[in-house]
């Protein structure tokens, strides 16, 4: 009789939470439904109208233009400098590295956008041309991670910045 009850009692446990769990699962997949489908492809046109912006200003010299690609709670990690945090560090950051060197050219290329709701994580890689105030031009090939945050006007920034050069160190080839 106990191991008749105890059989009872686990189908009892079995049923109850086999009930439970597909309920979870439906409340999930309702849930997934209620949320709007993202269109990938606005998202990636708007990241890439927001890459053009940023070249422009920053071959043009506008620390305080390609500053303001980046939203106010923003991490820019650059090679060789500390990471910047916030919108006052990036823009100085952004001003004396602009004044160490020049930007000629630079061009992203190979990006991938994934966006994942008020977020987007864009990949890719690029290349840019260096002009110091004395001494030869260096061109450098990056790779780079952005995370972009979509602002309340719709617009995208730039939330999370962290790039680096294909370029091997100085002196080790």
């Amino acid at each position: 009789m106990q191991a008749r009850r105890s059989s009872m009692t686990l189908l009892a446990l079995c049923f109850a939470f086999g009930c439970s769990a597909q309920a979870a699962d439906q409340t999930a997949t309702a849930d997934k439904a209620a949320e709007p489908a993202v269109d990938v492809a606005a998202v990636d046109q708007a990241i890439d109208a927001a890459n053009a912006k940023f070249v422009e200003a920053i071959k043009a010299g506008d620390a305080a233009s390609a500053a303001a690609n980046y939203d106010a709670e923003a991490i820019v990690m650059l090679p060789n400098v500390p990471a910047m945090t916030g919108a006052a560090a990036i823009s100085e950051g952004l001003k004396q590295f602009l004044a160490e060197a020049s930007v000629k050219e630079m061009a992203f290329a190979d990006n991938q956008v994934i966006p994942a709701g008020d977020l987007a994580i864009e990949t890719g890689s690029g290349q840019w041309t260096l002009q110091p105030p004395k001494g030869a031009a260096t061109t450098d090939k990056f790779k780079y991670v952005t995370v972009w945050k979509r602002q309340a006007d719709g617009s995208w920034k730039i939330l999370r910045d962290i790039n680096n050069s294909d370029l091997p160190l100085p002196g080790s080839k």
